[in-house]
């Protein structure tokens, strides 16, 4: 009997022991071998993620940006970097484009090939494998595209709760914030409406604990002038309170060459308008590849 009893507690008995290798994580604060940023969800672009340490969970991240400046084309790279890139799961709401608008784009700007080339198969032989080790990457990418029009907020909650239970989602992304709705009923000023949109977006990523990134489309003109830096003065003032970090897309390679700054080389600026305690907007530096539509590091 008595021995009985020692083998049934001996084997009850769980011991956990420190592994080398997680005290030398612990002491670095980092993944090893890996770069990691604490509390946040890498953007994939270097001098962004220096600046806010990446997006992190339950905030708000507004990026700004005027129309005909590439706000779908940062989109999608921001898109890339996480979900394809770094296969994080991605959730991307698009009342503007058809999923398989941006899949087409996804997979233009990942292959450097138009859609069109690639299923007509007008490349090199010896680009054959490649091509398809690149879309077969793509394919396996975990991206949720939903391109519901006149999507709803109380719809767009659903969908985010549903999809954060199902797939474990790591980011929501909003394209745009302009085109949501509150509901048939609501006899607010389209202001108003904005406003408690944003707040129910706000409250979607502190129930899911994820990040969310929400597009907002500027106005084109701030005083008459269609070259101004955008500031975070030219946001609505419910946009600039609500969200936790605002970033906003200035391209000075749009404009004439006498506005160009020397040697810019499609070099464009993402002004960070607000981030934490920061007292003063900051820049930093991206490059737009007009060829794939894509923006990466500099």
């Amino acid at each position: 009997m008595e021995q009985n009893t020692l083998e049934i507690t001996e084997r009850s008995e769980v011991f956990e022991f420190a592994s080398l290798r997680d005290m030398v994580n612990q002491a670095l604060q980092q993944n090893f071998g890996e770069n990691q940023i604490s509390n946040g969800l890498p953007t994939g672009f270097r001098d962004i993620d220096a600046k806010i340490s990446g997006f992190r969970k339950g905030e708000l991240t507004t990026i700004a940006v005027k129309p005909g400046m590439g706000k779908t084309a940062l989109m999608l790279s921001i898109a890339n970097n996480v979900a394809i890139k770094n296969n994080h799961s991605v959730a991307v709401f698009s009342p503007e484009r058809s999923s398989a608008k941006i899949t087409n784009r996804l997979i233009e700007s990942e292959t450097g090939m138009s859609l069109d080339k690639l299923l007509k198969g007008k490349f090199k032989p010896s680009e054959k494998d490649h091509m398809y080790a690149l879309v077969n990457h793509i394919a396996k990418a975990n991206m949720f595209l939903d391109d519901t029009p006149h999507l709803s907020v109380d719809e767009l909650l659903k969908k985010s709760r549903q999809l954060k239970i199902m797939n474990n989602i790591d980011l929501i992304i909003i394209d745009y914030l302009e085109l949501l709705s509150t509901s048939i009923t609501d006899t607010d000023s389209r202001e108003e409406q904005l406003s408690k949109i944003v707040h129910v977006i706000k409250d979607i990523a502190r129930e899911l604990n994820v990040p969310i990134v929400l597009f907002s489309q500027l106005p084109g003109f701030y005083n008459g002038d269609q070259t101004a830096k955008p500031s975070l003065k030219d946001l609505p003032v419910f946009l600039a309170e609500i969200s936790d970090v605002i970033l906003m897309l200035h391209r000075a390679d749009l404009y004439s060459t006498e506005n160009k700054p020397a040697n810019s080389d499609n070099i464009v600026e993402i002004v960070i308008g607000k981030y934490d305690n920061q007292k003063h907007e900051s820049v930093v530096p991206l490059r737009f590849i007009e060829s794939l539509a894509k923006f990466t590091d500099v």
